[in-house]
């Protein structure tokens, strides 16, 4: 790193190391070490935690002489036990920890504290300090009202230890300000040697985890406080703390001295050089090998078995290695997908940057081509080179799991495994015969509407760039264009053209569209300039987005290649599909769900590719004859991308996993099915959840082989290099989450705002970014934005100023889809352009957020995963040294036990991610999705009962026989149910069409008004109908009932 990067890199640190010393005053005390307090601001108010009151009394401080108040009492010494074991969690009276020795040291012990006189509200420091043996409990009556006391416990063979720090006062009411202890602390010094770790039970139920992180070692609890522990020489310093902190590091990316991963580079290598250039990574990852084993001797004997098997895995990614490098430089049309997809990767980098600029600042910057590769990225495009390119490899049917931290880059890394795959496909077909490569050649599926809107603005870049290279060569990459779809439901974008000519009309008259809006692109992605309604057009089939900007290369050439509507997608089966997992239920309500799969049956210049037997072979146009094409069926997808895998899980997980199996199924071409891979930055037992969701082995990439800060592609870097993200906990007990968010808030608002000189280092902290668990507890804190923050931010501010208006915004799923990527865009706004003071988020802001600028985080209590609180914090500090604060709340045991163990936490945090919970056959999926299931999969396959009242046509065939073996094959790969289980539930289903199909005259598949009394086989959950021999099947995969009823069985004998 340079000088001036250096530079650059202590002004934002020191700026963090500020607001980090600031907070700690505002919080906890003093702001003064001798301070004398107005009458109007009194300690209790003033100060939000590290107190200490009278045994029994109320959280609220008054004067003597406003109440009658009883005189004080001191404990005695029975009573300190009492204290410690039953007081009242709203209370804090005493606060300690504890540690274990392997024998018993002469041990430093200092405890400290703050009172303020009742009268001036003058701070008086007070200290103790004791040095010595402790062979059994003991106490020590301080300076009033303190009791220090120690207990000791021997089990075998080591000394348990615990230190409390006491208010020995007892009250049955309102104490004084006199009697609170503030700012308390115990500090204690002790022989490093001596000293040892608490053990986790849980490491003998996870061998895995017991070697990757035996490096992270708890050596102190606390008791209703945070504790620190750290190692100075030969001594071990343990210090409770009400504001624990921990800093994580940060992740660097291994480079390889030599090897050249530059994307244009990489597009112009001849095959020789290519194979030398790439061949540098396996020689190096071998290398990092053998260090690995030259280790084994220095880990313990019941962990070898996990090293051996994570060596195993290891190879197994190295020859996938070196056979995708034997793939590209062998075979001609490998090589020139690989340089189509480096070329494709590279153009889409430098015209995202500049138009990032763009929008950012008003800077009409030249694109400047220089992006290279992450080192995993490219190793990651080599590895599926063959499962990709070839039908019948055995890595097809592997799920490659990209597992790497958030931020990291995934995202590239399969975009360009998909634009490699858009390249091959082109290659292999003929490219004037447009039928025998068009169609959706990569399905990439994601959970929350946030992450799909998001990731489609960057994956249509990358289309924007291979539809900007395919005109270049049109002889080589085909005449059929490069585009992409946003499939994702109604609530967000039409289901119709004529919707959208509505919706577009309405944005156009200047009125609010509160659902199904067609602009979904609100910045062309080759340019960044704005785009407004006059830039979308459509007429009776297609859709066109035309750039504003005139020197923009797509204001002409046939526009932004992306299309926001539903019809427009199943007429013209884009390139690439984003969709959300749940709109799959769609499968047995839409007779076009299947065009996305390839059933097309002609092509038309003007209707795109339809899906109609009927179809003319030509038609009269404006007096000119259009000539259709019949085709046979297009190429379906043969690769679909589910990202962040983790959030698949639960009841949709268990429900998406069922209907897999249909994607499976209309992916299927000469025998073959589609390569799947999926990316996560936080799972547990991904091999069983891969296995139920899709049916096949899943294979990590990358593999820690001895150690969780090391993976080869990437490793911790330490602090002195690369400052990590911070993280702080905040607990009052007695104190409502209302005032720990006003007081929270306005202290780093405060901090910041009272800086002399305002600079570029302070603007990723200018905005704070609250996370919420729910709604509920965001809309309380939106009102106190209003007011009591103001308030309070005006008696912490250096000159008494008082800020009005508070510029704040949410992210929830309160916010219609239109409105989300205005508030990405304000977000992005910096310090000195109106920035945002406060922006509110549940966790919808967990996954697929990248905004680089933001730099502190408040978190309202501890998410209910550990995964969710990874995915979320990560949010902040990616570009500058990041702040992430929690307040917890003391009455949540949960809570108060990450707080009591902060730093051991997130230490390892990634070892705390809990398993996702799978069951795609469990009696309650099969009972709510089997039926559309087996419909969908029979009306998607067979012709003859695609249209809206095919249902009659019914009749068991060689279809239904061949999607009866491949459900029951696939559910008897789980354990949850076995292959005639399931085959006799289809039967019924498949009985009961049959009949109604022979004994109803008409027969559709859902109710429609229009039709009148005509009978129906299918009817939502909740749907209401005439017909009573309708079954219930899913319109989404969301929905899932809030409750259950559940029957006790009873047998008795």
């Amino acid at each position: 790193m340079n000088q001036s990067s250096n530079i650059k890199r202590n002004t934002y640190l020191n700026q963090r190391t500020n607001i980090i010393n600031q907070f700690e005053k505002f919080i906890i005390g003093p702001i003064e070490e001798d301070e004398v307090l107005s009458r109007k601001t009194n300690p209790m108010s003033l100060y939000l935690t590290g107190k200490l009151v009278p045994f029994g009394s109320t959280t609220e401080v008054v004067n003597e002489e406003e109440f009658d108040i009883q005189t004080k009492e001191l404990m005695d010494t029975e009573s300190v036990d009492e204290l410690i074991i039953n007081q009242n969690p709203f209370r804090a009276s005493s606060m300690g920890y504890s540690f274990r020795l392997n024998k018993l040291v002469p041990m430093n012990v200092n405890v400290s504290w703050g009172m303020y006189d009742e009268e001036k509200y003058q701070r008086k420091q007070i200290d103790f300090s004791l040095e010595g043996i402790i062979p059994e409990t003991k106490e020590w009556q301080l300076e009033e009202p303190g009791i220090l006391r120690c207990k000791v416990k021997e089990r075998n063979g080591t000394f348990h230890v615990s230190f409390y720090l006491l208010n020995g006062y007892r009250r049955n009411s309102y104490p004084l300000q006199s009697e609170v202890m503030f700012q308390t602390k115990i500090r204690i010094e002790v022989a490093k040697e001596a000293i040892i770790k608490f053990s986790s039970q849980a490491d003998q139920w996870n061998l895995g985890d017991e070697l990757l992180y035996r490096h992270v070692n708890e050596f102190a609890i606390g008791h209703g406080v945070g504790v620190n522990y750290s190692f100075i020489d030969n001594k071990c310093l343990l210090e409770t703390t009400w504001l624990p902190h921990t800093e994580v590091p940060i992740v660097e990316h291994r480079t390889i001295e030599g090897l050249n991963t530059s994307m244009v580079d990489l597009a112009g290598m001849s095959q020789s050089t290519l194979k030398s250039n790439l061949s540098l990574i396996v020689y190096s990852y071998k290398h990092w090998v053998d260090k690995q084993k030259n280790r084994y001797e220095h880990v313990p004997q019941h962990l070898h078995c996990i090293v051996d098997k994570n060596l195993q895995n290891v190879a197994h990614i190295i020859a996938r290695i070196e056979n995708g490098i034997h793939a590209v430089v062998t075979d001609d049309k490998n090589y020139q997908a690989f340089q189509f997809a480096n070329k494709v990767m590279a153009i889409q980098q430098g015209q995202s940057r500049s138009a990032l600029e763009f929008r950012s600042s008003g800077k009409r910057l030249k694109p400047v081509f220089d992006g290279s590769w992450r080192l995993f990225q490219l190793v990651f495009i080599l590895m599926n080179i063959d499962g990709v390119s070839d039908r019948s490899h055995e890595d097809r049917n592997v799920v490659d799991l990209l597992w790497f931290p958030t931020g990291g880059g995934k995202t590239e890394a399969y975009l360009g495994v998909a634009a490699y795959l858009m390249g091959l496909r082109r290659l292999n077909g003929v490219a004037y015969q447009r039928e025998t490569y068009a169609g959706v050649t990569v399905f990439m599926r994601y959970t929350l509407r946030l992450l799909t809107t998001q990731q489609f603005q960057r994956a249509t870049a990358m289309i924007c760039a291979a539809e900007y290279v395919r005109k270049q060569n049109p002889n080589k990459w085909g005449i059929e264009p490069f585009s992409i779809g946003l499939w994702i439901g109604q609530d967000s974008t039409p289901n119709y053209i004529e919707d959208a000519k509505e919706k577009l009309q309405q944005i156009k008259d200047g009125n609010e569209v509160k659902k199904g809006n067609p602009m979904q692109l609100q910045h062309c992605p080759w340019c960044g300039s704005q785009l407004t309604a006059n830039d979308y057009h459509f007429d009776d089939h297609s859709q066109r987005i035309m750039c504003s900007n005139r020197e923009c290369y797509f204001s002409s050439n046939g526009g932004i290649p992306a299309y926001t509507v539903d019809e427009v997608i199943y007429n013209f089966v884009p390139s690439i599909v984003i969709g959300t997992v749940d709109k799959i239920a769609q499968i047995a309500w839409n007779k076009r769900f299947c065009e996305l799969f390839g059933m097309k049956t002609h092509y038309d210049p003007i209707e795109g590719f339809v899906n109609n037997m009927d179809h003319p072979c030509y038609r009269i146009v404006n007096k000119q004859r259009v000539e259709t094409t019949e085709i046979d069926r297009l190429i379906p997808p043969e690769l679909i991308i589910q990202d962040e895998l983790h959030l698949i899980s639960g009841p949709l997980g268990s429900l998406t996993g069922l209907y897999e199996l249909a994607v499976d199924y209309l992916c299927q071409y000469d025998g073959y099915g589609p390569k799947i891979i999926a990316s996560t930055a936080t799972i547990r037992g991904a091999d069983e959840q891969v296995q139920r969701l899709y049916g096949r082995k899943v294979s990590q990439f990358p593999v820690p082989v001895m150690d969780a800060r090391d993976n080869y592609f990437s490793y911790e870097v330490p602090f002195e290099e690369k400052p990590g993200r911070f993280y702080m906990g905040v607990c009052s007990p007695g104190v409502s989450s209302a005032i720990h968010t006003v007081q929270t808030y306005a202290a780093l608002l405060a901090i910041v705002r009272n800086i002399e000189m305002y600079d570029d280092s302070i603007d990723p902290y200018w905005t704070v970014l609250g996370y919420f668990n729910t709604v509920k507890e965001l809309s309380g804190t939106a009102t106190k934005i209003q007011d009591e923050i103001p308030i309070r931010l005006k008696m912490l501010s250096r000159d008494n100023k008082k800020i009005d208006t508070l510029i704040h915004e949410e992210l929830t799923s309160r916010k219609k889809a239109a409105e989300i990527p205005q508030v990405l865009s304000a977000m992005e706004s910096k310090y000195n352009e109106n920035a945002l003071d406060i922006v509110l988020a549940t966790n919808m802001i967990s996954v697929g957020v990248d905004v680089d600028r933001l730099g502190v985080m408040v978190v309202h209590g501890q998410p209910k995963t550990s995964s969710e609180y990874i995915q979320a914090t990560s949010r902040v500090g990616r570009k500058y040294p990041g702040l992430v604060i929690t307040l917890f709340n003391s009455m949540r045991s949960r809570d108060l036990s990450h707080f009591e163990r902060f730093k051991s936490f997130h230490e390892a945090m990634y070892r705390y991610v809990e398993p996702t919970s799978v069951t795609s056959f469990a009696r309650g999926s099969i009972d709510r999705g089997l039926t559309g299931l087996v419909v969908g999969m029979i009306r998607q396959t067979d012709a003859y009962l695609r249209k809206e009242t095919g249902a009659i046509n019914f009749r068991e065939n060689s279809i239904t026989e061949e999607i009866l073996d491949f459900i029951a094959k696939r559910a008897s790969l789980t354990s949850e149910v076995d292959y005639e289980e399931i085959a006799t539930a289809v039967l019924e289903i498949y009985k009961w069409w049959e009949n109604r199909a022979e004994h109803e005259e008409k027969l559709s598949y859902k109710y429609n008004p229009k039709q009148g009394r005509v009978k129906h086989i299918l009817k939502g959950f909740k749907e209401k109908t005439s017909d009573c021999d309708a079954k219930s099947a899913l319109h989404s995969l969301r929905n899932v009932e809030g409750e259950i009823r559940i029957v006790e069985e009873r047998n008795y004998e």
